[in-house]
C-alpha cells in the first residue's frame, strides 16, 4: 500500500470514527438540552484574537509539498503583468485608506490601541 492510499486509509477511518462519536455527542447534548445555557460575555485581547486568526490563516495556506510554484508556468506575460498592477493599485489604495483613518480616528484610544497590521488589516478589508 503507498502512502497516499495509508493517507486516505487513515482519513476515511477518521471521518467514519468521528461521525460516530459525533451521534453519540448530540444524543447527550439533546438529552441534557433541557434548560439553555446562559451566555457568557468575556472581554478577549483584541491583540491575541489577530494573533489567531494571523495563525489560522497561516495554517490554511495550500501547500505545493516543498516546490516553488511559477505563475509563468500557467499564465501568460499580460496576464501576470494586470495581476501586478492590480495588486500595486491595491497596496497603495490600501495604505491611503489606513492614512485616511489614522487622521479621521486620530486621539481616539480604541484605534490608538490597534498595531499597525491590524490598521492595515481594516483598511485592506474596505478595499474588498
Amino acid at each position: 500500500m503507498d502512502n497516499i492510499s495509508k493517507i486516505g486509509a487513515n482519513a476515511n477511518f477518521y471521518v467514519q470514527n468521528h461521525s460516530v462519536k459525533k451521534e453519540a455527542d448530540s444524543k447527550k447534548a439533546q438529552e441534557n438540552n433541557s434548560q439553555p445555557a446562559p451566555l457568557q460575555n468575556e472581554a478577549k485581547d483584541p491583540e491575541a484574537i489577530f494573533e489567531a486568526m494571523q495563525l489560522s490563516a497561516m495554517q490554511n495556506k495550500a501547500v505545493a509539498f516543498g516546490k516553488f510554484i511559477n505563475p509563468r508556468e500557467y499564465l501568460s506575460e499580460d496576464r501576470i503583468r494586470d495581476i501586478e498592477a492590480s495588486m500595486g493599485t491595491f497596496e497603495g489604495n490600501t495604505e491611503s485608506a489606513k492614512a485616511a483613518m489614522d487622521t479621521e480616528f486620530e486621539g481616539v484610544s480604541a484605534w490608538e490601541n490597534l498595531s499597525d497590521a491590524q490598521k492595515l488589516a481594516l483598511a485592506a478589508n474596505m478595499q474588498v
